[in-house]
């Protein structure tokens, strides 16, 4: 089994579910981040928050960052989430028994420092389980923040160094509950965790 894996995908068919649900209370020791929807009563959106990995385990006393504000027209973000603490909690993964990245292709692939810190940890002996942004969802990110061409030359040079690294699988779940994604992921926590 390879060391990094990572689930990818169409928005909403489950991927942080499946690696949640498989992961279970061990999710409690993980390293790494985690980004979460916030909704209202609704379900509209109001924005996105990074938070630590371990946060989706039920450790609590973490305070959630919003990087994406949908509450305001039009949505503003806030660089500075990614630059600081996501740049933390990516420096200090490799002291956990494994880092969950959940989910990266985003636009904090424009900060530098982030970058930085991800391909230090990528390198690493860290296994490593997660979410990468789908091309379709980068690619509407990329128009609703008018984040330009060298957005898209990033996630494709992520693409592209995941796919060349030979410790890395990228999985393309098509459906919700996937069960051969599941049964992946699944091995991967018996041998990782």
């Amino acid at each position: 089994m390879k060391k990094h894996l990572f689930l990818t995908g169409p928005s909403g068919i489950g991927k942080t579910t499946l690696l949640r649900e498989e992961l279970g209370w061990m999710l409690q020791t993980a390293g790494g981040l985690a980004t979460v929807r916030e909704c209202d009563s609704s379900g509209r959106v109001l924005g996105y928050d990074l938070l630590p990995a371990a946060a989706l385990g039920g450790v609590e006393g973490y305070t959630p960052l919003r990087f994406l504000d949908y509450s305001v027209d039009p949505p503003v973000r806030d660089n500075e989430v990614f630059r600081s603490e996501g740049v933390r909690l990516l420096n200090e993964a490799p002291y956990y028994s494994f880092a969950l990245l959940d989910e990266i292709g985003g636009y904090e692939l424009l900060i530098p420092e982030f970058r930085h810190a991800l391909e230090e940890l990528l390198n690493s002996e860290t296994p490593i389980i997660g979410v990468l942004k789908g091309r379709e969802n980068a690619a509407a990110l990329q128009r609703r923040f008018a984040l330009g061409n060298k957005f898209q030359l990033q996630l494709e040079q992520l693409y592209s160094a995941l796919s060349r690294d030979e410790d890395t699988v990228i999985l393309t779940m098509t459906k919700l509950g996937d069960p051969i994604c599941r049964n992946v992921v699944a091995q991967w926590v018996r041998e990782y965790t």
